[in-house]
């Protein structure tokens, strides 16, 4: 198995946060109300978009076609051959990731902390893709991995759909760029 990259936010994203700085919960569903249901269905859909529809992918402890993949609790933002990454689409930002480092110049929970982290991420245009309830009362997110890094980034996080496995509780997808919304087939037309 691949060992999970250390991923580094920038310490400008996490000093000083503040109520102003946050990306609300409420906001992001309020900009997609049909990700109020919980789908898992849905949600792992909007996962595997990220990806073509033939990339391997690796999600639990199976790897298989992006279009075929089963909810797992955790899946790996690459694209896999033969057991190893060979190209990163999408990193996740785990809750550890957003809040370590940070400081406060307002009293706020873990959850609104991770809020914050994300509106100042988003302001500094990071191409978040997608973010993800962990289950267990903090945020995660997907960015778009840049194609002209030649860093690998291997990259594990919180599967939408999947369920945490301490709490019990559905990773469920809160805001999801549109991209992930277009069926590979006319993905694939604009493309041609």
């Amino acid at each position: 198995m691949a060992k999970r990259s250390r991923i580094v936010i920038d310490k400008r994203h996490k000093l000083d946060l503040c109520d102003r700085d946050r990306w609300r919960v409420a906001e992001m569903l309020r900009s997609q109300p049909d990700l109020r249901n919980i789908d898992p269905a849905r949600d792992i859909d909007l996962w595997r978009h990220l990806f073509d529809a033939e990339d391997i992918v690796f999600v639990g402890e199976r790897t298989s076609p992006a279009a075929e993949i089963p909810v797992a609790e955790y899946c790996w933002g690459n694209i896999w051959r033969e057991g190893i990454p060979v190209e990163t689409v999408t990193y996740c930002l785990r809750t550890t990731d957003l809040l370590r480092g940070a400081t406060y110049a307002e009293q706020m929970s873990p959850r609104q902390a991770c809020e914050a982290v994300l509106g100042r991420l988003r302001t500094a245009r990071i191409p978040i893709v997608m973010v993800v309830d962990d289950g267990d009362g903090g945020l995660e997110c997907w960015c778009d991995a840049d194609p002209t890094s030649y860093r690998l980034l291997v990259s594990r996080g919180r599967c939408p759909g999947g369920t945490n496995s301490r709490t019990g509780k559905r990773h469920r997808v809160i805001w999801a760029d549109p991209g992930t919304r277009v069926p590979w087939e006319e993905d694939l037309e604009l493309v041609a």
